[in-house]
C-alpha cells in the first residue's frame, strides 16, 4: 500500500475505533486563549472529542475528517461534517472562521503539503482569527526507532504510513506567517503509549 493513502484508505480508524480513547482535553489548560463564540473548524476531528469540547464552549463547530467511519462517530452529536483530504484544496470561504482547531492532524505531510495547508488554514481565518492545535514532538523518533525512513527532514516513512515530527523550531518555522501567541511542550497517553506534542496558539 502507498504510505500516502494509509488515512484516504480509513486504515487508522478500521483499527483503533472500538478501543479506548484517553481523553488528554488539553484545550481545557489553555481556555482563556478561546473566545468561546463564532464559526470552529475542527480539522482532523478524528471520533470528535475535541468537536464536544469546542461546543460546550460555545462555538458553532464544523468537524472535518477524511474518515468515513470517524464522521459516523461524530455525527452521533455533531450533524454539522464535512469529508475532506487535506492535502486539497480545502472546501470553505475565505475568512469563514474564526476558530481552526487541529488536535494531532496536520503532521501527516511532506514540506511542500504542509506549507500549502497552512496557507489554506490562514485563508479560511478570519483576520485575527486563532489557529490552535498540536503536532507530533521530535521524541516519537525513539519510539519508532530503525523502522523509520527518513524521506526529508524530520518527516518518515513508518508502518505503511508518512508522520512528520517536529521540534519547537520546526513548529515556529512552519508557523511563521501567523502571530506565534504561544508554543508549549507536553506529553500524553494514547492507546496505551506515551506521546510527546507540541501545542501551539497563534493568530492571523
Amino acid at each position: 500500500m502507498n504510505a500516502n493513502d494509509y488515512f484516504k484508505n480509513d486504515e487508522y480508524w478500521s483499527k483503533h475505533i472500538n478501543k479506548d480513547l484517553e481523553e488528554d482535553l488539553w484545550i481545557d489548560d489553555y481556555k482563556t486563549y478561546f473566545n468561546s463564540k463564532g464559526k470552529c473548524l475542527d480539522l482532523g476531528c478524528g471520533i470528535g472529542q475535541y468537536s464536544k469540547q469546542l461546543i460546550k464552549y460555545g462555538y458553532d463547530v464544523v468537524s472535518a475528517d477524511i474518515s468515513e467511519i470517524a464522521l459516523n462517530k461524530v455525527k452521533e452529536f455533531n450533524e454539522n461534517i464535512v469529508k475532506l483530504d487535506m492535502r486539497n484544496k480545502l472546501p470553505f470561504l475565505d475568512s469563514e472562521f474564526d476558530l481552526v482547531f487541529a488536535n494531532l492532524s496536520i503532521h501527516y505531510f511532506s514540506d511542500k503539503d504542509t506549507k500549502k495547508l497552512l496557507l489554506e488554514i490562514k485563508r479560511i481565518l478570519k483576520d485575527h482569527g486563532l489557529f490552535i492545535g498540536s503536532v507530533n514532538g521530535i521524541q516519537g523518533l525513539k519510539v519508532m526507532g530503525n523502522e523509520a525512513e527518513e524521506i526529508e527532514y524530520h518527516f518518515y516513512e513508518y508502518k505503511d504510513k508518512q508522520i512528520r515530527l517536529f521540534d519547537a523550531s520546526d513548529t515556529k518555522k512552519y508557523l511563521e506567517d501567523f502571530n506565534i501567541i504561544k508554543i508549549d511542550e507536553r506529553e500524553t497517553i494514547r492507546f496505551g503509549y506515551k506521546k510527546n506534542y507540541i501545542v501551539f496558539i497563534v493568530k492571523k
